[in-house]
């Protein structure tokens, strides 16, 4: 009588070794993909709170100015003092040693951005302008903002 012999099915174990190794490319490739996804998303957002953090205190200090009759700046520029005649004097203050950006008005004192201003500088243009240069960092991002802001009630 004959015997049948039977072909073997499957897979031999360099086809096995062949087919983990692309699949560990594979894995390796989304999981890179990923990460560097996240890591650009990550700095987009550090970038953006930062502009945000900036336009936030330009907002602030325009709308000061623009309210005011006068302003008058400290010898090192780091000061703004806004004097009011209805409202409490509201006093913009730049602490290099903390690198906050500060606003006194009325005896309360409000931090508007700490521990990321760069460097601010205030210079008084002529009688009813004001310059504003304003840097911020935080890690590897940075942002700039330079503005001149009229007082709209200059000699009213």
């Amino acid at each position: 009588m004959k015997t049948k012999t039977k072909s073997q099915k499957g897979f031999t174990v360099i086809e096995l070794m062949i087919a983990a190794a692309a699949a560990a490319i594979l894995i390796l490739a989304a999981g890179m993909i990923i990460v560097t996804g996240q890591t650009s998303w990550n700095r987009v957002w550090r970038d953006v709170n930062l502009q945000r953090d900036a336009s936030y205190a330009m907002l602030l200090m325009t709308r000061s100015i623009q309210s005011a009759k006068s302003a008058e700046k400290s010898t090192n520029q780091r000061i703004l003092y806004i004097p009011k005649q209805s409202d409490p004097n509201i006093t913009f203050t730049y602490a290099a040693d903390t690198n906050n950006l500060q606003c006194q008005a009325g005896g309360l004192t409000q931090t508007i951005i700490s521990g990321e201003v760069k460097d601010l500088k205030f210079d008084v243009v002529g009688n009813n302008k004001v310059t504003i240069d304003l840097r911020l960092k935080k890690d590897q991002s940075q942002a700039d903002f330079n503005s001149t802001a009229t007082m709209r009630n200059y000699g009213g």
